[in-house]
């Protein structure tokens, strides 16, 4: 942000004659029309032409020493991120979830008083200054099955407040809720941030998910792979009643309609994937009775054949 009275070369006790005839000297000496294709001399010109705008008249000038217009606002603003972003600003939150649903915060450096006092002192003094609050981020960890199936949880903020999330059915890895208005307070007329959950999903023993889809690894025998078979399987919604086909394979893949993460209509679907597991000491009459029909009915599956 310029300073006008020292692009103008004037002092700040300078009356407004001083200030005009300063314009216009500095103006004409640097006017485009009188400088054609010098770069430096059209900057110079623009800088001179907005110093004048700042400090010409007496309500401009008295509004500019007073720390009113927009652009010494903005400047100010600008100050208090950078001091923000430096750690010198009141302590930001590091939100980590407790149990019971409570969140901590960790603080880090200790606002510099010295610049929090000259941006806000100067901003009352200008008739205050108006700034929204922070945005707050909260990390939440969720069971499996509340991000598949949803649900809903009570936490605690920082400032005590107690907000009941709803957790979407289906939600995925990262995903973050907004509540607005309930962030950091906002300066003046400033309007409160938001605040904003992010969802971290507990990995489970038995599930995982590609999309909305529920993926599981189902064993089957080696009879049960070959015959086909009716076996029980662990959905997210319970145990249901699958259907091998007969001749199945390890790898083999089997969908179950509607049992997936999500809801209604946009709910996915179960796959399981099948793994044909041999018996590990097979008895000499089953070795035998392979044998033989193996003689009978035996195949290379690396030919195809």
């Amino acid at each position: 942000m310029i300073d006008p009275y020292q692009v103008l070369g004037v002092s700040k006790t300078a009356s407004l004659e001083e200030i005009k005839s300063a314009y216009r000297k500095l103006a004409k000496k640097h006017h485009p029309d009188l400088n054609p294709g010098n770069k430096e001399a059209e900057k110079k010109f623009k800088d001179v032409s907005h110093a004048f705008d700042l400090i010409g008249t007496e309500e401009a000038r008295g509004k500019f020493d007073r720390g009113e217009t927009d652009e010494q606002k903005q400047h100010m603003y600008e100050q208090y991120q950078r001091e923000q972003q430096q750690g010198r600003r009141r302590p930001s939150y590091q939100h980590t979830q407790q149990g019971g649903g409570r969140y901590s915060s960790s603080f880090g450096d200790g606002f510099d008083d010295d610049v929090f006092s000259s941006i806000f002192g100067r901003a009352s003094r200008s008739g205050g200054m108006d700034f929204p609050g922070q945005d707050e981020q909260y990390n939440l960890e969720v069971e499996f099955l509340e991000a598949a199936l949803g649900g809903e949880k009570v936490i605690t903020l920082p400032s005590g407040k107690k907000l009941q999330l709803k957790i979407p059915a289906g939600i995925e890895e990262g995903k973050k809720l907004k509540f607005k208005g309930l962030g950091g307070q906002g300066i003046g007329k400033g309007a409160p941030g938001d605040a904003y959950i992010q969802i971290s999903i507990r990995p489970s023993p038995t599930f995982k998910r590609e999309g909305k889809d529920i993926i599981s690894e189902v064993p089957v025998s080696f009879f049960e792979a070959l015959g086909g078979a009716e076996i029980e399987v662990q959905t997210i919604d319970g145990s249901v009643m699958l259907k091998v086909p007969p001749g199945a394979s390890s790898g083999s893949r089997l969908r179950i309609r509607n049992k997936g993460a999500g809801s209604g209509e946009d709910r996915g679907n179960h796959i399981v994937t099948l793994k044909v597991v041999m018996p590990k000491d097979p008895p000499p009459e089953l070795r035998e009775k392979i044998a033989e029909l193996a003689d009978r009915y035996g195949y290379n599956p690396r030919k195809g054949t």
